[in-house]
């Protein structure tokens, strides 16, 4: 892909970006989780399970999708077969 070989304007490859972006929005979903309903919380998740498999970190991506709660809301996202009209990323 194009994208792992892009170097951004501030010098990082554009896999380091999307590492930062996923984590950002890992985090982000996290703490939204405790003020707002799980509709937010997921739709965070599966944007940063989109990040974490830009960055080609299939780990992350396969922890995300195997739990137990959210995992299959996530995986349901990744595929684009939500109800929810939420969609971050």
């Amino acid at each position: 892909m194009a994208r792992n070989t892009l170097i951004t304007p501030f010098g990082a490859p554009a896999k380091v970006i999307d590492r930062v972006e996923a984590w950002a929005l890992l985090a982000l979903g996290l703490t939204a989780g405790v003020v707002a309903p799980h509709p937010v919380t997921t739709a965070l998740w599966t944007a940063a399970a989109r990040a974490f498999g830009r960055a080609g970190d299939l780990g992350m991506v396969e922890r995300l999708t195997s739990g137990t709660k959210f995992g299959p809301r996530i995986k349901a996202g990744l595929r684009g077969r939500t109800s929810s009209h939420l969609r971050f990323a």
